[in-house]
C-alpha cells in the first residue's frame, strides 16, 4: 500500500512493513509489471547468504471451520515441501504454469517455467488458458467449476486443492481437454500431503473419499477417535506461541490403505440420528454424479439432541431438477441407515479464502426447507 492510501490502511491496521525494514533488499533485473516506476541502484555489497535453517514465514489457516491459527513453517520445511512439488507438477523449461500459489510458482520458477496467475474473470480465465497452453494448472475447485461452466479447455495437467476434489469434478477436467487431473489433500500445516489422479481416483469403490498416495516423506496415523494425523519433512515447525509437534492433527476423519489416505469427513461435522454416528465423508462422494454440481451433508437439530440428515445437492448449470433427482436415487437407496432424511436441491454456500462448503450456512438453509 502506497501514496494517499497508505495512512488509511496504517489506520484500518492493513499495512504491511517496508521490507528494508525486516531485512536487507537488493532490486535486480530488468523492470517488471506492477514494480516500481524507477529503481535506485543499490549501494554496497550484495547481502550474503543464509545456509542456515530458521523459521521463514508464518502462515494463518483460512479460518473456515474454526479460529484462524498462526502456522510457523521454517526454512527446512518450505524446501521440502517445494521439492514435493517440483516432482509431481513436473514443470519444463519455457512452457508457462498457470496457478496463484506460492507452492506451485516457485518451483515452476526454479525450473525455468514461465508462470501466470489466473484471471479471476472465468470468460477471461478461458481466453488465458487457450492463449497461453500451459504445460501445468493449478486451481481450486470452484474456479474450476466456473472455468467449465464457461466452456475452458485445458491443457498438460492440471491439479485442484484446497477443497474437497470429487472424482466426478476431475472427471470433467479430463473431459475438457487434460492430460491428467489432480486432487491435491494438502492443509496450512502440510504441503502438500497426498495426491491422486482421475482415473485412480474414479475407480476407488470404497466408503470414503480417496485423497490419494501419501507423498514421499509424510507419514500418517489415526489417533483413538479415528483422527488423522501427518507428519514429515515438508510439516510446519509449530503453531506460533506454542511448543514444536512431530505430529499434525488434521481435524479429518480417515484412514490408510496401502499408503493410500481415505477420508471420511470432518470429526466436528458428525452427526447423530437416534443411537448411530454419521461421517458425511463418508457419503458425500456418492452423491456427486453426473449432473451435480457440489453436495454436502448436514445434520439439522431435531429435537432431544437427535439430528435429521439433509443432503443439500446443487446441480449443474442447465440440469433440470427431476434429472438429478432420478440420477441420484440408486446412489441414495446404496447409503442404507446412513441415507439422507431429505433432498434440498439448492445452491451449496461457500466460504473462507480457499470457498469451501460452509456446512454451517448449509444446515440453515437446509432446515428452512
Amino acid at each position: 500500500v502506497a501514496g494517499w492510501a497508505a495512512p488509511l490502511a496504517r489506520r484500518a491496521r492493513l499495512a504491511l512493513p517496508e521490507l528494508s525494514a525486516l531485512a536487507p533488499v537488493v532490486t535486480i533485473g530488468r523492470r517488471l509489471p506492477g514494480g516500481a516506476a524507477a529503481l535506485a541502484p543499490a549501494a554496497g555489497p550484495v547481502p550474503r547468504g543464509f545456509d542456515g535453517d530458521g523459521d521463514a514465514v508464518v502462515v494463518f489457516t483460512s479460518g473456515t471451520t474454526s479460529r484462524p491459527r498462526a502456522v510457523v513453517h521454517t526454512r527446512a520445511g518450505l524446501s521440502a515441501g517445494l521439492r514435493t512439488v517440483h516432482d509431481l507438477v513436473r514443470a519444463q523449461p519455457d512452457r508457462p504454469v498457470l496457478g496463484g500459489t506460492f507452492f506451485v510458482l516457485v518451483p515452476a520458477l526454479t525450473a525455468g517455467a514461465p508462470v501466470a496467475l489466473p484471471a479471476r474473470r472465468p470468460g477471461r480465465l478461458v481466453r488465458q488458458a487457450a492463449r497461453l497452453a500451459p504445460q501445468a494448472t493449478y486451481l481450486t475447485p470452484p474456479q474450476v467449476r466456473a472455468a467449465l461452466a464457461a466452456g475452458i479447455r485445458f491443457t498438460g495437467r492440471v491439479y485442484s486443492g484446497s477443497a474437497p476434489v470429487s472424482a466426478e469434478l476431475l472427471a470433467r477436467v479430463r473431459k475438457a481437454g487434460a492430460d491428467e487431473a489432480w486432487g491435491v489433500y494438502a492443509l496450512t500445516e502440510i504441503f502438500p500431503a497426498a495426491a491422486v489422479e482421475a482415473t485412480e481416483k474414479a475407480a476407488f469403490a470404497g466408503a470414503g473419499d480417496l485423497v490419494g498416495a501419501l507423498v514421499p516423506g509424510v507419514r500418517a496415523r489415526t489417533d483413538e477417535r479415528g483422527q488423522l494425523q501427518l507428519a514429515g519433512s515438508n510439516a510446519a515447525h509449530r503453531y506460533l506461541g506454542e511448543a514444536p509437534q512431530e505430529w499434525i492433527s488434521t481435524g479429518d476423519v480417515g484412514r490408510v490403505e496401502s499408503a493410500r489416505v481415505v477420508l471420511g469427513g470432518r470429526c466436528k461435522d458428525m452427526i447423530l440420528r437416534g443411537a448411530e454416528n454419521i461421517y458425511p465423508g463418508l457419503y458425500e462422494p456418492a452423491l456427486h454424479v453426473p449432473g451435480v454440481e457440489l453436495a454436502v451433508i448436514v445434520g439439522v437439530p431435531h429435537g432431544d439432541g437427535d439430528e435429521r440428515v439433509v443432503a443439500v445437492v446443487q446441480p449443474a448449470a442447465g440440469v433440470p431438477a427431476d434429472t438429478v433427482r432420478a440420477a441420484l436415487r440408486a446412489p441414495l437407496q446404496r447409503m442404507g441407515s446412513a441415507r439422507p432424511d431429505a433432498v434440498v436441491l439448492a445452491q451449496v454456500p461457500l466460504s473462507g479464502r480457499s470457498r469451501k462448503p460452509d456446512r454451517a450456512a448449509a444446515a440453515r438453509l437446509a432446515a428452512l426447507s
